[in-house]
């Protein structure tokens, strides 16, 4: 049931990416939320892992997921917004599985299915508002299939040592030194601070999940965060996002593809 938690997190911290969007440089913004990402990690550090192989895997995966695939993604959202990015992403769900047959990972029945049902969910939810972009969905698409990548170099790190959260301060560092060079002023801006904190606990119970369940179970969960996105819009960001009433079909698929696995 952990694996739930990442969802959860991940659409809070894109729905205070999407407001804080409205009032800062957006590179300023992604260097603010991986900063903060660094910083609550940082005690890691007390218990480091010496292993080069770790590290290597480590550093790549924070490399293709909290660099590139979060520039793609903070520029999906401000193109295109919140909603319509976090489900466009959501497409990680089949890179995944893609990815994890190539890897020899099993590929039981119940996991395809429960795959679809989210990825169809998800499609209910996509409800494009203005004209049409582009660049910005190839943006969120682009997401996807980083951030399903990475997965698989935290899968192969935790193999060698279980140490989720120095892995993840690695990922975080090297991602915010990166950044560096994209800083014109550094601006406090108190959402893209709150996005760090609530990304940070994302990717903690993420890699936490990844430890003790495979690739392509870990990311279809995560894949549903159109879902809670869509959720915490309608509360937090109502002006600046699109609703209407297949919100509730693709919920219900949305549900219904997590507990095929958990409750069936």
């Amino acid at each position: 049931m952990i694996p739930l938690l990442i969802p959860i997190l991940f659409a809070l911290h894109q729905v205070f990416v999407r407001i804080g969007s409205q009032k800062t440089d957006l590179n300023n913004g992604i260097f603010l939320s991986l900063l903060v990402s660094t910083v609550l990690l940082s005690p890691s550090t007390l218990k480091p892992t010496f292993n080069l192989y770790f590290i290597s895997a480590m550093l790549f995966a924070g490399f293709l997921h909290f660099f590139i695939a979060r520039v793609c993604f903070y520029n999906s959202i401000k193109r295109v917004g919140a909603n319509v990015a976090s489900t466009l992403s959501a497409t990680r769900t089949f890179f995944a599985i893609i990815f994890g047959f190539f890897v020899g990972e099993e590929i039981k029945v119940e996991i395809v299915l429960m795959a679809f049902l989210i990825f169809f969910g998800v499609l209910l939810l996509y409800e494009p508002k203005g004209k049409f972009d582009l660049f910005g969905y190839l943006l969120a698409i682009s997401t996807a299939i980083f951030s399903a990548s990475s997965s698989f170099f935290v899968k192969f790190a935790l193999q060698i040592d279980k140490n989720p959260f120095f892995g993840a301060f690695l990922g975080f560092l090297l991602s915010t030194t990166l950044m560096v060079p994209f800083i014109k002023k550094i601006e406090l801006n108190k959402w893209f601070a709150l996005a760090g904190v609530f990304v940070t606990l994302g990717h903690l119970v993420r890699y936490l999940s990844l430890e003790n369940y495979p690739v392509i179970l870990v990311e279809p969960i995560t894949s549903s965060y159109p879902l809670f996105t869509i959720l915490f819009s309608y509360f937090l960001a109502k002006e600046l996002e699109i609703f209407s009433f297949r919100i509730v079909f693709g919920a219900t698929m949305v549900v219904l593809g997590i507990s095929l696995y958990f409750f069936l």
